[in-house]
């Protein structure tokens, strides 16, 4: 895995990881490495401190103070986790 260097098409803020974690734990399957939605796992550490997503080839941790780690296996594989986080999004958004 690679650490990425970011751009606008490839940065993800924290805010928009936790809003994603938080709606894969509230809609996801739950399996037994966490909660599972749109092809992404959300797990958090036994303390609760940090938490993951990953959709298998890009893996985002999201540390104390809101600080977020992503290891990828490349550009293609980021953009594509950047747009099943989108899909998730609009999830949350829409009417209920």
């Amino acid at each position: 895995m690679t650490t990425p260097t970011y751009n606008d098409e490839t940065k993800i803020l924290s805010a928009q990881a936790l809003r994603a974690y938080q709606y894969i734990i509230d809609h996801g399957e739950r399996d037994q490495g966490g909660h599972v939605l749109c092809g992404i796992t959300a797990q958090t550490d036994y303390d609760g401190y940090s938490m993951t997503l990953s959709d298998g080839e890009t893996t985002l941790r999201l540390l104390f103070h809101n600080k977020i780690r992503i290891d990828t296996s490349g550009r293609r594989a980021l953009l594509a986790f950047r747009k099943k986080l989108a899909a998730l999004k609009e999830l949350g958004e829409r009417p209920r």
